[in-house]
């Protein structure tokens, strides 16, 4: 049986704001096209495995050990596996090099 995976509105409201700020510098059809590349890509590892990568360094610094990191492409996207329900919430989409604390400060400010 293969996990199932959900998108939270968190996911795809930091997945729009990546698109808007690489697309100041690529073309947004080619942005597009590497974050569906990314998402697939996750999809295709986690679906029978969904705990083969490791907890997302930066947040276990601050003692959450239950996000998991999956990273491709000068991207980290963040998910959280539920067992009992064999399911996998994608919960950010963040640029390798962006400050996860401090983006998920900005995120708050931004989208709340």
């Amino acid at each position: 049986m293969s996990t199932n995976i959900v998108y939270t509105e968190a996911f795809e409201n930091m997945t729009d704001d990546q698109i808007n700020y690489l697309s100041l510098w690529s073309e947004e059809d080619v942005v597009v096209e590497r974050i569906e590349t990314l998402v697939e890509k996750f999809e295709s590892n986690i679906t029978n495995n969904p705990e083969m990568y490791p907890p997302c360094h930066e947040l276990t610094t601050l003692g959450v050990y239950n996000i998991r990191q999956f990273s491709f492409d000068g991207f980290k996207l963040l998910y959280e596996y539920h067992e009992h329900i064999d399911t996998a919430a994608a919960l950010a989409l963040v640029r390798d090099r962006q400050d996860l604390q401090s983006m998920l400060v900005d995120y708050c400010l931004i989208h709340k």
